[in-house]
């Protein structure tokens, strides 16, 4: 039995460390996409503006 409980924190250690490294993936994909879309945006203006 306790070698089971053991096995279930292992494995429960192992989620939460992928789980904080897929946070911080999407994270980082998040700011991408916010970065590509301010890009976008400025060149709709200047495409706009004639420029």
């Amino acid at each position: 039995m306790r070698e089971d409980m053991v096995r279930v924190l292992d494995q429960r250690d192992i989620l939460v460390k992928e789980n904080e490294k897929l946070q911080q993936q999407l994270e980082e994909e998040r700011q991408k996409v916010s970065a590509l879309e301010k890009k976008l945006q400025q060149e709709q203006l200047l495409s706009k503006s004639g420029a």
